[in-house]
């Protein structure tokens, strides 16, 4: 082999001959010479790349001099240097499909049965192969050198290099993943969290090196001098994984990953709460690819120890990873609704509207699957309870997941759940209480809101009274939904409380913002339209939203207005109101100049006047019967029936009264303006 590489070296020297021979009386090569010894840095740097891609055979001496200038100590140089180099390597030096041969590697056989001619180009190719793998390997090094700069912005240029390559060319991808890899444990945040990025996008590219670029993080996670940051980055990379229903070794082995972490991170006395979060995010989506049992009885153990310990963030992941794990053993213990109950309570929960939503969500399903009426009547019990101190996201949210678990459960569990027996009519459990001398059972005969098992609150016998504060809530949104699961309706919405109920989103649609676009495909409602839009104000009143009809009323009837003073012009010109005039409205208010045109608080009291009193059940809106009643007018026969109901009267009982009435009806004139001014001036005496 040693004989067959000095020929196809002998064979590739005369090949680079020929062509400078070929290339030596060109203007263009001149040229390049001349710019290469007295050239600014920029055109040396063209120069030399402009021979490397004329020919490779000839350029070898060019690329090695771009190399040299990877390894000098000037950034700027090294930079330059680099992006020429990468250029080189991606779009012309490398093969795509395939990795580079060593010339040891070479099939001799190959050679047999060629003529002299295609011999010599034949080992020309190999040799040439093998000396661009060697330069690449050696262009490899550099990067791992630079990779370890003290400028942060030299290391993050260095490893989108090595992103392009790694995701662009196979050739030495191991190398290259190891270095992308070693980066998560990157002193800076930045560069740390760039190439978790950068690891992302590699997958996302090539699915097929999950189980590779896992092994590789594992060798990270595990090293005995990595520090806690590091594990920290390559636990974030991990839990961003996407898995498919048929990757269940990948599953298996994550999930193995996380618990060994879990119990690493727990053990110490001061745990990362970020760490141990981003573990339980990780297990809580890897543990459904898995299939079949996983032997997690001993880890189960220590989580439900764990759970009292750690905040409420990791405490809802944890439940959640419990509920998930005992669902696939096909029974939920006890234990775990023990601590749900108790987790409720805690008052850090319900701060953030991402952990609300996760309490929701795991209740909801809780409740679905759990047999006992009793314990799931104490669980409404408690999410009624924190209901009313929350705000109308929660409620609404609350009341949904009511609802729907109302919904799940046959009319017998409904009518258990509504019902409060007496103590002489049922036969009341017992709870343990312990003492010194024995255990002794005594009956529960009382709700107790501190008990710590739901099964033995006595929530039995307490009537669930919240529902009837709710449905008299300030939001009438609220008011509706309670309103309908006492009446055992169900209740028409799709959208997410935690979006839709929000002052934010409120105070959006009263300024006439458009709402955002929603990116997953859902049906298109009154909440999707903007506010000032034809479809809108065509829509009837009972498919707008409950917390919107004051707004929808408002603009039809201001639209309606509108229309009459300018003879019926265009409905878009008359129903917009514009920056501009709503900030002259702002300015002429601080001047006690106000437009009547544009005056609110008339529009709303002439609505007023229109509309009349408010029903009799109380309704503040009133139903769509009393809307066409307002706005037909009197016939004559009402009219006259009306004026004799108020006519004066001959009876003895009505007289100062009529006189009063009178009064009033009547314009009064000057004279008597100041006859009534002299009868209210009070003497001194």
């Amino acid at each position: 082999m040693e004989g067959m590489r000095e020929e196809a070296k002998m064979c590739f020297e005369k090949m680079h001959r020929d062509t400078q021979d070929f290339r030596r009386d060109g203007h263009g090569q001149r040229w390049s010479k001349m710019v290469m010894k007295s050239g600014t840095l920029a055109d040396r740097l063209a120069a030399l790349t402009l021979d490397v891609k004329r020919s490779p055979h000839s350029g070898l001496g060019s690329l090695d001099s771009l190399l040299a200038m990877l390894k000098k100590k000037g950034r700027r140089e090294a930079l330059m240097a680099l992006d020429a180099v990468a250029a080189l390597f991606r779009e012309q030096l490398l093969q795509s499909d395939r990795k580079l041969i060593k010339f040891e590697s070479r099939k001799l056989a190959d050679l047999e049965q060629k003529n002299k001619q295609d011999r010599e180009g034949l080992l020309s190719e190999w040799y040439l192969e093998d000396q661009i793998k060697e330069r690449y390997f050696s262009f490899i090094l550099l990067l791992d050198g630079l990779l370890k700069d003290q400028q942060e912005l030299t290391r993050l240029k260095v490893m989108g290099v090595v992103f392009d390559l790694l995701v662009e060319k196979p050739e030495r991808e191991d190398k290259l993943l190891e270095m992308l890899v070693n980066k998560l444990g990157d002193p800076e945040k930045k560069v740390a969290s760039k190439a978790c990025g950068f690891l992302v996008r590699v997958l996302q590219q090539h699915p097929n090196m999950k189980l590779i670029v896992v092994e590789e993080v594992e060798r990270l996670l595990y090293r005995t001098n990595v520090s806690p940051k590091a594990q920290y980055y390559a636990v974030c990379f991990l839990v961003q994984i996407k898995l498919a229903d048929t990757e269940n070794a990948l599953a298996v082995r994550l999930v193995k990953i996380y618990f060994s972490l879990f119990k690493a991170a727990t053990a110490k006395k001061i745990s990362n709460p970020k760490m141990v979060s981003a573990i339980l995010t990780g297990v809580n989506r890897t543990y459904p690819f898995t299939k079949g049992p996983q032997n997690l009885l001993d880890h189960i153990d220590h989580l439900f120890r764990y759970i009292h310990t750690v905040t409420a963030q990791v405490g809802i992941q944890i439940l959640m990873l419990l509920y998930q794990v005992m669902e696939r053993e096909g029974a939920i213990t006890d234990r775990f609704y023990m601590a749900l109950y108790r987790k409720m309570m805690d008052s850090d929960l319900l701060q953030h509207s991402g952990r609300s939503s996760s309490l929701l969500n795991l209740l909801y399903k809780s409740m679905k699957r759990d047999p006992e009426t009793m314990r799931v009547k104490a669980f409404i019990k408690r999410i009624l309870q924190l209901a009313m101190t929350q705000s109308t996201p929660f409620i609404c949210g609350a009341l949904i997941v009511i609802s729907e678990v109302l919904k799940s459960k046959p009319n017998s569990f409904r009518a258990k759940l509504f019902q409060a027996p007496s103590v002489s009519s049922t036969a009341a459990p017992v709870k343990e209480e312990h003492s010194k001398e024995g255990t002794s059972r005594l009956p529960i005969t009382d709700y107790s809101a501190a008990a710590r098992n739901p099964l033995f609150c006595g929530a039995e016998f307490a009537p669930i009274w919240e529902l009837r504060v709710l449905s008299q809530h300030y939001h009438p949104s609220v008011c509706r939904f309670a309103d309908n699961i006492l009446r055992n309706k169900p209740l028409d919405y799709a959208g997410d409380p935690f979006e839709d109920f929000t002052a934010i989103h409120f105070l959006d649609r009263f300024v006439y913002r458009n709402p955002k676009k929603r990116t997953e495909d859902g049906q298109s409602g009154a909440r999707d339209m903007p506010v000032l839009s034809d479809q809108y104000l065509n829509l009837p009143e009972k498919k707008i939203p409950d917390d919107e009809r004051f707004l929808h009323r408002y603009l039809t009837q201001r639209l309606k207005q509108k229309k009459v003073a300018v003879g019926h012009d265009d409905m878009d010109a008359a129903s917009d109101v514009s920056d501009s005039e709503f900030d002259k409205f702002l300015d002429d208010f601080e001047k006690n100049e106000v437009d009547e045109d544009l005056d609110f608080a008339a529009d709303m009291n002439d609505v007023s006047e229109e509309r009349g009193s408010i029903d009799e059940d109380g309704s503040l809106f009133g139903d769509d019967d009393d809307d066409e009643s307002v706005q037909g007018d009197f016939s004559a026969g009402e009219k006259d029936a009306l004026n004799a109901a108020f006519s004066d009267s001959d009876g003895e009982e009505g007289d100062d009264g009529d006189d009063a009435m009178g009064d009033f009806a009547d314009a009064p004139s000057d004279e008597d303006a100041e006859d009534y001014d002299d009868e209210m001036d009070f003497d001194d005496d």
